[in-house]
């Protein structure tokens, strides 16, 4: 059976839109274990991103939305899980952890060894004065003169190959059967509770980011980032959106998924800010004069 060419869109940009969010998380993964903390994620970010894809999930399912829309709902609240119990380690656990370390190293009673030096080194000095300084992030790295192309290489690279692993993903899928045409959408309307849902997953999404633009302005920073993860973003929402619009521009279909639209499109304006905000932040680090 030939399958129409509008599916094959709508399930080539699904597909690429999974394999962007599969593969978003590991960036920003490795940035918090590089410098085994996870300062730079707003964790109110992340919680109200979980409430976002837990409705979003509850209110595709109910109102049967297409196979990859659901997929899609599963793997967001499983990636979130991830990202949140790192940041309650690095942040919580280890942070206290290291805490106590340091008080009972620093304890009244006791003095200095034999073995400590009578006068601290100028690296150590500087190091117990700017201990976030010596840490390197994507950030500043992207805009140091030596890092600049590589990151972007690398960024590139990156890209293209989610691209590539989401389309040959679904023509695996399609030419083994695992994806089937979907035929005629039914023409009545979703349930008013999915709906509810969809447009609740809509607020948190729209506003989820809003947490951490304000963490990086208070930081002056976005130290702790990793930019590949909000492109990663970008690329699974615009892709998302496209899959939906790319199945059908029928009346009661776009209504259907107007929530679903919403929180995947209109997030961009967010993420865009956010990259403003790498593209500021970086280049007062890689140029502090210019913040002086």
């Amino acid at each position: 059976m030939q399958l129409p060419l509008n599916e094959a869109f709508s399930g080539i940009f699904g597909s690429i839109s999974l394999a962007s969010w599969i593969f978003l998380i590991v960036p920003q993964l490795w940035e918090n274990f590089r410098n085994q903390s996870a300062e730079g994620l707003s964790s109110l970010f992340l919680i109200m991103w979980l409430l976002g894809d837990v409705c979003n999930l509850m209110g595709a399912l109910w109102a049967h939305l297409l196979p990859t829309v659901i997929a899609l709902g599963v793997y967001f609240c499983f990636v979130d899980f991830i990202m949140l119990a790192q940041l309650i380690y690095y942040n919580h656990y280890r942070s206290k952890k290291r805490y106590r370390i340091l008080q009972n190293h620093q304890a009244p009673h006791a003095g200095p060894s034999l073995t400590d030096p009578l006068l601290p080194d100028a690296e150590s000095s500087r190091a117990a004065k700017h201990p976030v300084s010596r840490r390197r992030d994507s950030l500043s790295e992207a805009f140091s003169n030596n890092g600049s192309a590589k990151v972007a290489i690398r960024n590139t690279i990156s890209v293209i190959l989610v691209l590539f692993v989401g389309t040959a993903g679904w023509f695996i899928a399609w030419k083994t059967g695992a994806w089937g045409p979907q035929g005629d959408i039914p023409d009545t309307e979703a349930p008013m509770g999915a709906l509810v849902l969809g447009y609740a997953s809509s607020f948190f999404y729209l506003t989820a980011r809003f947490p951490q633009i304000y963490t990086n302005f208070k930081r002056q920073s976005c130290s702790g980032l990793s930019i590949l993860f909000f492109i990663l973003s970008t690329v699974g929402n615009l892709t998302y959106g496209a899959s939906i619009l790319s199945f059908s521009l029928e009346h009661n279909y776009l209504l259907k998924n107007t929530p679903w639209l919403l929180g995947s499109i209109g997030t961009l304006v967010q993420d865009f800010v956010i990259f403003g905000q790498f593209v500021y932040y970086g280049r007062l680090q890689a140029n502090p004069r210019q913040g002086a």
